[in-house]
C-alpha cells in the first residue's frame, strides 16, 4: 500500500509529485510542496511494492506501458501478462467477487450482493464524487483558487 501523502516520483528527473510506496530504510521527508511533515518513510499498513521494489505507482504504469500518465490507486495488477488490469475500485470489488474463487480463502464471501446492488451504487457515486475524484480535483488544481472550489465541493 502506498503512503497517504505525495512526494517526487522521479526527483532530479522531473517535478511529477505522486503515490510513493513505503520505504522501511527511508529518512522522514517533506510534503510535496514542503508545507507538510515531517512524515516517516513507513507507516502501518504501507509496505514496500512486492512485485518490483517500485518506489512508485508512477513505476507501476511505466512498467505496464502506460502512456495517459494518470498514475491512480487503487491497481488490480496481474502478474502473468505484467499489466495493470483495472485501476477503478468498484470494478475490482466486482472482479474480486468472483474471478478469483478458486484462489480465495472464503469464495463463498459475497462482496457484490444483488439484494444490495442499488444502496451500493449510490454509497459507490458519493464516495466517486466526493473522494476519489474529491481528492485528485485538490491535488491537481493548478491554483489556490481552483484547489479552494475543489474542497469546498
Amino acid at each position: 500500500m502506498v503512503l497517504p501523502t505525495w512526494r517526487p516520483t522521479k526527483p532530479g528527473v522531473d517535478s511529477h509529485c505522486g503515490w510513493v510506496f513505503a520505504d522501511p530504510n527511508g529518512e522522514p521527508y517533506m510534503s510535496a510542496n514542503g508545507v507538510g511533515g515531517p512524515f516517516p518513510a513507513t507507516m502501518e499498513g504501507c509496505e514496500p511494492d512486492p512485485e518490483f521494489g517500485a518506489f512508485s505507482i508512477r513505476e507501476i504504469y511505466e512498467r505496464a506501458g502506460d502512456t495517459a500518465k494518470l498514475y491512480s490507486v487503487p491497481i488490480l495488477w496481474d502478474k502473468k501478462t505484467k499489466t495493470i488490469v483495472s485501476n477503478e475500485s468498484a470494478d475490482i470489488i466486482q472482479m474480486l467477487n468472483s474471478e478469483f474463487n478458486e484462489f480465495a480463502k472464503n469464495p463463498g464471501l459475497d462482496l457484490n450482493p444483488t439484494d444490495m446492488k442499488e444502496s451500493m451504487d449510490s454509497v459507490n457515486e458519493w464516495i466517486y464524487t466526493d473522494f476519489n475524484n474529491g481528492v485528485y480535483r485538490c491535488g491537481f488544481a493548478k491554483t489556490q483558487d481552483a484547489y479552494n472550489k475543489a474542497v469546498a465541493s
